[in-house]
Order: C-alpha cells, then structure tokens, then sequence
C-alpha cells in the first residue's frame, strides 16, 4: 500500500531548494501554468530571488508557489506510474495529531484486510504487509522526521519512506547534497 505525504513546504524558504527544484521539468510546466493566474508577478524572478527577500514575499504567494512546485512533483510522481492508497497534505489538518490518527488508523485497517484475505488471493498479502510512505517537499517537517522514527520501526507491517525526489533515478544526481545542507540548517 502507498501513502502519499505533502509536507509543508517549508524548504522553499531556501535559495538552494528553489533553484534545485526549478531544474525538475514538471515543476516547471506547473510553475508556467500558475503563472496565468499570477498575472501580476514573475513566478520564476521570485523563486530566485536571495532569501532574505523571499521571506518577504507575502504568505499567500509562498503558499502558491508550494502548492505549484508539490503539483509537478507530485505529477512527476504520477508519471512513474505510480498511485496512493492514501494522499495527505499538512494544510488540510490542523493538528499533528490528526495526521498521525490518520495514518496509523490507515495501517491499521490495511492489517486487518491482510489478515482477512483469503488464500487464493495471496499476492495480495506481500502487497498489504507493505507499507511505502513517498514524502513531496520541498523540504521536510515534524511528520517527516514522525515516519522516520515512529512508523518505520513497527513491527506487523514493513515500512519504507522514500523522498519523491530522491527516489527518482534522475533527479537522485542533485537532491543528495540540496537536502544534506538542508538537513544541517534544521539541526
């Protein structure tokens, strides 16, 4: 089963981030569809612009550039021909909490299917005793760093969390060191 987390976004704030994304052609197509809407800004100037001046851009046109940069990953995402079982955007809760009833509420009713399904359908079982977790950024939050520690480690169910974009096979060229010096800004 696959779950599909939408983080914050937080990551955008950082120079690195944006351009490093800017590089993924479906980011780009959906930067340059969304700039039909944003008749009244260069979508492309502000995600280069330095970072003190980006932290200045009003809150509503960060959170568009986030949802349009999760848009083209997650379509690049799609492209691999992939689908979730369950798709969860940090916007729409508005607690930890929720999220994490959430997911472990899902883990839980896909257990209980692995347990009833029938012998005749056992490649279903391999599938339901698997659990991976794609995260779309850019960058990472409190849920992230929650799947890594807490919902990896369960023992009934096989966990894997990749990183949509390290995960890719070309894009894993340059994300490596963009969320390495990401990482250490966080610590």
């Amino acid at each position: 089963m696959r779950i599909l987390y939408f983080t914050d976004g937080a990551g955008i704030d950082l120079l690195g981030i944006r351009e490093s994304v800017l590089r993924i052609p479906e980011v780009l197509t959906s930067l340059r569809r969304g700039q039909e809407s944003a008749r009244y800004v260069d979508l492309m100037q502000v995600m280069s612009l330095p970072d003190d001046e980006f932290r200045q851009v009003p809150g509503v046109l960060r959170n568009y550039l986030i949802n349009l940069v999760q848009r083209g990953l997650h379509q690049r995402w799609i492209n691999r021909d992939h689908r979730a079982d369950l798709i969860i955007r940090r916007i729409n809760h508005h607690s930890f909490t929720d999220i994490k009833r959430e997911v472990l509420g899902f883990i839980r009713a896909k257990t209980d299917e692995e347990n009833s399904v029938a012998t005749s359908n056992l490649h279903l079982l391999h599938f339901l005793s698997h659990v991976e977790i794609s995260i779309i950024g850019p960058g990472y939050d409190e849920i992230e760093i929650w799947l890594r520690r807490e919902i990896a480690t369960m023992s009934d169910v096989k966990v894997l969390i990749k990183d949509v974009i390290a995960s890719d096979p070309q894009l894993d060229w340059f994300w490596p060191q963009v969320r390495e010096s990401f990482s250490s800004l966080m610590v």
